[in-house]
């Protein structure tokens, strides 16, 4: 039987979460990609490896252009001869759904997170091309539950955990980043500033962390709406001296080369974290919320799970690591084993390969 013609839509190629997975992926099986924003970290590369990335110019649900755009799309497919379309986030799982029923092709959904920040007409556009796709792929159990008790059938549903590739992310940790000084010990905190992420909770376990450890510093990597809010309360609790917002980081593996523990503190919406898959490819040990995927990664094998938005026992989980440097390099040795086994770019490819076919 001959490999089928896939044909992958997401939003846009940057580096993070599932717009680099899809990129990775394709790449990977060689497969031609759709995007509604022709930008992003994996632009250059993808076109290199899949050929020339098409450009669907939808905006916005409204626009008077929305619907010739979806029809534009599905004679595309058509004209492709593509076999299968893979929607990977929600914008593409919603307009690409009806391009493929157009285009008279079987689709896959993407659901890579919990939904819980959507709006409810997008959930239930969502939920509806759920339950016409030939597939719905998740990246954690906590999100094959969730699409479970909304009436998905269980035999729909595949998980396949996120790619990690090691030997790209040590070389990358191998570049200089000389915004951490070697004189302290940094906390790494790598999110979105967003409301669902909990900022609050990291800094309110930093005053703490002050008090008994003040050689350590966390470093938060990241931007977004809650930023200047952020900013503010660091400053009320008087941590601000030991608390860096670094913005936007490129060079996110480098960063984490200069770490010692790895933090993640989400409320809601979370599913397979590629920011904790990363704290383990760096050997760091994590201490994470149980929130959505976290608990998946996070175990008693390679960190400390919390509950969510305890910034006390935050605290306490990162004191205890700091107490106890033993035992924080065998939680971090043991979660980078965990990445070399469950999260190899050639395993993925070949499990979303046999999904395909």
């Amino acid at each position: 039987m001959a490999d089928p013609t896939v044909f992958h839509l997401v939003c846009n190629l940057i580096r993070g979460g599932t717009e680099g997975q899809c990129a990775r992926v394709a790449m990977q099986l060689k497969q031609p990609v759709g995007v509604f924003f022709r930008e992003g970290f994996f632009l250059p590369a993808v076109e290199r490896e899949c050929g020339p990335v098409y450009e669907v110019p939808i905006r916005t649900i409204k626009h008077p252009r929305t619907l010739a755009e979806i029809w534009r799309l599905s004679r595309e497919l058509r004209t492709r001869k593509i076999d299968l379309l893979h929607c990977w986030d929600a914008e593409a799982v919603i307009f690409g759904s009806l391009a493929a029923r157009w285009a008279g092709i079987p689709f896959v959904t993407s659901r890579r997170d919990l939904g819980q920040i959507y709006p409810q007409w997008k959930i239930r556009m969502m939920r509806w091309a759920d339950r016409r796709a030939a597939a719905v792929v998740v990246n954690a159990q906590a999100i094959h539950d969730q699409l479970r008790q909304e009436g998905v059938r269980d035999e729909k549903i595949v998980c396949i955990p996120n790619i990690l590739d090691l030997e790209e992310f040590d070389r990358l940790s191998a570049e200089p980043f000389d915004r951490l000084s070697d004189r302290y010990r940094w906390i790494a905190v790598v999110a979105r500033l967003d409301p669902e992420k909990d900022i609050d909770t990291v800094i309110k376990a930093a005053a703490r962390v002050k008090a008994s450890h003040p050689e350590v510093r966390w470093a938060i990597a990241g931007d977004g709406v809650e930023r200047r809010r952020l900013e503010e309360h660091a400053v009320m609790l008087n941590v601000r001296d030991v608390v860096s917002f670094l913005g936007d980081v490129t060079s996110v593996p480098a960063l984490l080369k200069h770490s010692h523990i790895g933090v993640l503190t989400p409320s809601r919406n979370e599913g397979l974290s590629n920011t904790i898959l990363e704290y383990m490819a760096a050997g760091l040990p994590t201490v994470a919320t149980d929130c959505g995927g976290n608990r998946e990664l996070v175990t008693p094998e390679t960190g400390h799970l919390v509950p969510i938005a305890a910034p006390d026992q935050v605290a306490d989980r990162i004191q205890h690591l700091l107490n106890h440097p033993a035992e924080s390099a065998r939680l971090g040795q043991n979660a980078r084993s965990i990445i070399t086994q469950n999260h190899r770019p050639d395993s993925i490819s070949a499990q979303f390969k046999a999904l395909y076919t």
